[in-house]
């Protein structure tokens, strides 16, 4: 386990060297979960740590304070063995699948794709311009933290599935 800083980082934009200079999303994640001060930490799942990392460093300074209470919430969030082996496949199909359904639009051939090959990343950020784009800067990160909600629900529901069960 790491050593715990003294004081607790400023959620911040890119990569950080220590927590002393702040902290991404996941840097903070990994020292909440007792990993080492990293972006890549072991217990959120590869494509859940895409998109949180792109959220993080999408928000404006003022903005990214709006994802505190998502923080902890993905730790865990991740298939038991390899992250290219087949549970987290199933994993992020299953994800990709709840996610579409609970957004609701019609999905475009190149979502499908997506959503079969559980492409959690690209198919999270093509939604965010569905059911309607937003008109306004506020109104897109509102819908941000609301969809980055919604992902965690997916995962969470996805990994407290019994096995086999399909969407």
């Amino acid at each position: 386990m790491e050593r715990i800083p003294d004081s607790l980082p400023v959620l911040g934009r890119g990569r950080h060297r220590t927590p002393a200079r702040g902290a991404c999303f996941l840097e903070y994640t990994a020292l909440l979960a007792g990993e080492a001060f990293t972006d890549a930490p072991r217990c959120v799942d590869a494509e859940l740590a895409v998109v949180l990392r792109h959220a993080n460093d999408v928000l404006s300074d003022a903005d990214r304070p709006r994802l505190l209470p998502l923080l902890g919430r993905a730790i865990g969030l991740v298939a038991h063995g390899p992250a290219t082996g087949p549970a987290a496949g199933r994993l992020r199909r299953r994800v990709a699948q709840d996610l579409a359904a609970a957004i609701g639009s019609t999905l475009s051939a190149e979502e499908l794709r997506w959503v079969r090959a559980g492409a959690v990343d690209r198919l999270f950020w093509s939604l965010m311009f569905e059911p309607v784009p937003v008109s306004t800067s506020p109104a897109w990160v509102a819908r941000l933290v609301e969809r980055l909600d919604l992902l965690h629900g997916c995962f969470e529901a996805a990994l407290a599935a019994p096995a086999g069960s399909r969407v």
